[in-house]
């Protein structure tokens, strides 16, 4: 399976972690990491670009699913809800996730990358 991670600015420090979390799953799958990188003097995405970049390769058959998402997920979730193609599951929690893949067996999912991970944590 042709896996894309896509990340926005505000969370491309996240995206080696998604990446790396994928690649130890040792399923053989390929992994294009087609959002932010962390690194110096790339352009700032923002969670519309990476909406539609996911929407894009999805529709292109570039790649099989997206992994992507923003701080709290949901401007992702908003953006490439928009298109055709595009078999959408936000994922909050583990539940979520075994849910997500027994029901709905989409293309794309976003997770929340700041909320709850550093960023608003002391208000939780």
């Amino acid at each position: 399976m042709k896996i894309a991670v896509v990340t926005e600015g505000s969370t491309k420090t996240k995206n080696a972690d998604v990446v790396k979390a994928l690649e130890s799953l040792n399923q053989g799958h390929e992994i294009y990491n087609l959002g932010m990188k962390n690194a110096e003097g790339e352009p700032d995405l923002n969670y519309l670009d990476t909406g539609f970049i996911s929407a894009l390769v999805l529709n292109l058959k570039a790649v099989d699913y997206v992994v992507g998402g923003c701080g709290t997920g949901q401007g992702f979730m908003n953006v490439v809800l928009q298109f055709p193609g595009v078999w959408f599951g936000l994922l909050v929690d583990p539940l979520d996730a075994f849910l997500y893949s027994q029901v709905n067996a989409g293309n794309c999912v976003s997770f929340s990358l700041n909320k709850g991970c550093g960023l608003g944590t002391d208000l939780t």
